[in-house]
């Protein structure tokens, strides 16, 4: 019988063989058979009496404590007798009980309980062999002893599906244990190595059998042992243990390693056994370290490049300053006694100047962000605020804008900064306007370890295509003529706001108004400052 369900082959010349070898010939059948019609129904009143027998033990009580179960167990348990003396023991009969076994190792009830069963039922079934037997004592001994020939074939065929669960888990365990991506180890509680996988020859090059029956310290150069061994103490006690540590191959090199060391208890709680994983990370560290050396040269490059925005900008300032100067004084002597082209491009000179001007002082200020810093200290958003909107007076009166805000927390960080932040944001909605005069609203809330601060605009709002390269520097989405500036706002908040630890994003819809929500953290840190 191959049973899709069960991992138990056996055919029928081994059922003919096991039913022989327990003698089990065409009288017991007949006997049987009469014995079954005898007992017809009267099977209940012994189960009834076996389930309350079960309620003494705490093994079978924990596992019957639905009493809908129970109802649904008794009714199986006692077509499962009335099957024992049916007298037809073919494929069917055995598949229907190696299933039963199957189903008893799962729920994890142990073998003893199962073939105890058959103890209760032998007391209760003995006596009424012998009512019904009374007159022909060869007839009563002879159907006890086949009774019994059909239990011992039962109990086989249970035995059978217990052992071959186990196997059947045994061999899927080793199957996980060999296709396991780390190299594991298990020692004995001297830490003496009983098994190891494939990946521990992969990893350090070691033979299995050079590995079985020596101490795990093999595995480790001398200068890592005593750390190493240090753990097991705590590890003996319960307690797992990971961490990084040099081991060595087969051939003597050294390499990195992520280990993992865990107990196995018994039943009792005490640890016999210990589970070691570990995986070479050597590309996990030189990729670290590339990665390091990167950011390293990354950073080198990034304040080298600041620096020299900053110095270029700062001695273009004289040059081009002289050029506006003189493209001004022009302007003013010789506007309309010229041609008209030459007032033209007088015109032009003068508008490339003075934008090349408000260009390099925000290229000038964007610079400053990350090389020309001051400490932080704490500071009161209040105080900043009123510093942004006295700088934004002008323009904020001319748009006739409204302005409304929550009552701002104090944090720490660099005044200056804050304050270009609030006038970048606020002078944005102010430029950005529609038709109706500008409304912002600027709220904070309380978001763990940061403020969460909002500026929202009844403006011209942004796409969502945009939301990123918004925060670009020099980017524009609008002309000059319409919106004037350089492109450098946003990127600037960026920059402040990341040098406080923050982040800052948009929400927005076309023609719906815009929010900017960043954060700051609440306390000064060393990474932040």
């Amino acid at each position: 019988m191959t049973d899709s369900n069960s991992s138990i082959n056996i055919n029928d010349q081994e059922i003919t063989e096991r039913l022989a070898f327990l003698q089990l010939n065409p009288r017991d059948i007949n006997l049987l058979k009469a014995l079954h019609d005898t007992l017809k129904g009267r099977h209940t009143a012994f189960i009834d009496d076996f389930y309350i027998q079960l309620q003494n033990f705490d093994a079978t009580r924990n596992l019957l404590t639905d009493s809908a179960l129970v109802e649904r167990l008794k009714r199986k348990q006692e077509a499962y007798f009335d099957r024992l003396t049916a007298g037809c023991y073919d494929l069917d009969y055995i598949k229907d009980r190696i299933n039963i076994g199957e189903t008893h190792h799962r729920i994890g009830l142990k073998p003893q309980w199962y073939i105890g069963a058959y103890h209760y039922y032998l007391a209760w079934l003995l006596p009424e062999i012998q009512k019904q037997l009374v007159n022909d004592q060869t007839a009563c001994i002879d159907t006890m002893q086949a009774i019994v020939k059909v239990i011992l074939f039962d109990i086989e065929l249970a035995v059978d599906a217990y052992f071959q669960a186990d196997h059947e888990m045994l061999r899927l365990l080793a199957q996980v244990f060999q296709s396991n991506i780390e190299g594991v180890i298990i020692t004995d509680i001297r830490r003496q190595i009983l098994h190891v996988n494939n990946k521990v020859a992969a990893i350090a090059g070691y033979r299995n059998e050079d590995l079985i029956g020596q101490p795990i310290t093999l595995l480790l150069p001398a200068q890592e042992r005593e750390a190493f061994v240090s753990h097991w103490q705590d590890i003996k006690q319960g307690e797992p243990w990971q961490g990084e540590s040099l081991l060595q191959h087969c051939q003597g090199n050294l390499f990195p390693a992520w280990i993992n060391v865990s107990g196995v208890k018994d039943e009792t709680g005490i640890v016999t056994h210990f589970i070691v994983e570990f995986s070479d990370i050597s590309a996990y560290r030189t990729a670290q370290e590339a990665l390091s050396q990167r950011t390293e040269e990354l950073a080198r490059s990034n304040k080298e490049l600041e620096q020299f925005a900053y110095v270029a900008s700062h001695d273009l300032q004289e040059p081009l300053r002289m050029v506006a100067s003189f493209t001004q004084l022009l302007s003013r002597r010789y506007r309309g006694k010229l041609d008209a082209d030459a007032d033209e491009f007088i015109h032009y000179a003068v508008d490339g100047a003075t934008r090349m001007q408000t260009l390099i002082n925000d290229l000038l200020a964007y610079s400053r962000i990350g090389s020309r810093t001051k400490p932080f200290e704490s500071v009161n958003l209040n105080s900043v605020l009123q510093r942004a909107l006295a700088n934004l007076h002008v323009a904020i009166e001319e748009s006739h804008a409204k302005i409304i805000y929550d009552e701002l927390p104090n944090t720490h960080g660099d005044i200056t900064q804050l304050t270009q932040l609030f006038q970048n944001l606020i002078g944005n909605a102010v430029k950005f306007r529609g038709e109706l005069p500008p409304e912002i609203s600027i709220n904070v809330s309380d978001a763990d370890k940061y403020w969460r601060i909002s500026v929202q605009d009844n403006g011209i709002g942004i796409a969502t295509e945009f939301y990123e390269r918004i925060f670009v520097i020099f980017q524009r989405l609008h002309n000059k003529e319409d919106y004037p500036g350089t492109g450098i706002g946003l990127s600037i908040c960026k920059k402040i706001v990341e040098r406080h630890g923050g982040q800052i994003k948009v929400e927005s819809e076309r023609g719906q108004g815009a929010t900017f929500i960043f954060t700051l953290l609440k306390t000064l840190t060393k990474e932040t400052n």
